[in-house]
């Protein structure tokens, strides 16, 4: 589940071109594009990472990713209930959000996809996809109307659940 993070840096990067117009010339040059802007860093304290990133049309996109980044999923999706989140993922432009959230708990990872396909079909997303191999599942789906979707990947190790929960809404 380590990967978040280099998947989050593309991710980033991928999400800066959104909403890009195709309205520039074939050499990829504009009277008004200005350059594009960004930064990145990691805290050595705690480990966080933070980048930004405002592309030539002046959207800007931040992500922060770390253990201790605040583990807010967008509604109605909420943190499983009494998981111990052990890694975060923010990724935001404008009024859309990707969250991902590692965590584990002590429950059967049954009863923890239970609980994300309630929500989300709470979210009007039903769930297309859902494979079970093994001591894993992974369950996802999407809602184009809302913008919204979400991927779920739990996996029973020992006598813990490791989980990663991903949220994406208000993107086109």
């Amino acid at each position: 589940m380590r990967s978040v993070l280099s998947i989050s840096v593309a991710l980033v990067l991928a999400l800066s071109a959104c909403g890009q117009q195709g309205d520039e010339p074939a050499d990829g040059t504009s009277e008004d594009a200005q350059e594009a802007l960004g930064s990145y860093d990691i805290d050595p304290q705690s480990g966080e990472v933070r980048a930004t990133h405002t592309d030539a049309a002046g959207v800007t996109t931040t992500m922060r990713a770390g253990e201790r980044v605040e583990a807010r999923l967008p509604e109605p999706f909420s943190l499983y209930p009494g998981a111990t989140v052990t890694n975060t993922t923010r990724v935001e432009q404008g009024d859309g959000a990707f969250v991902t959230v590692e965590f584990t708990t002590s429950d059967e990872r049954e009863k923890v996809v239970e609980f994300y396909r309630k929500q989300a079909h709470d979210a009007g997303i039903e769930p297309e996809v859902e494979v079970s191999a093994g001591a894993t599942t992974t369950l996802g789906g999407e809602n184009r109307q809302r913008q919204s979707s979400f991927a779920l990947q739990v996996t029973r190790v020992s006598a813990l659940t490791e989980g990663q929960v991903s949220i994406a809404s208000g993107f086109d």
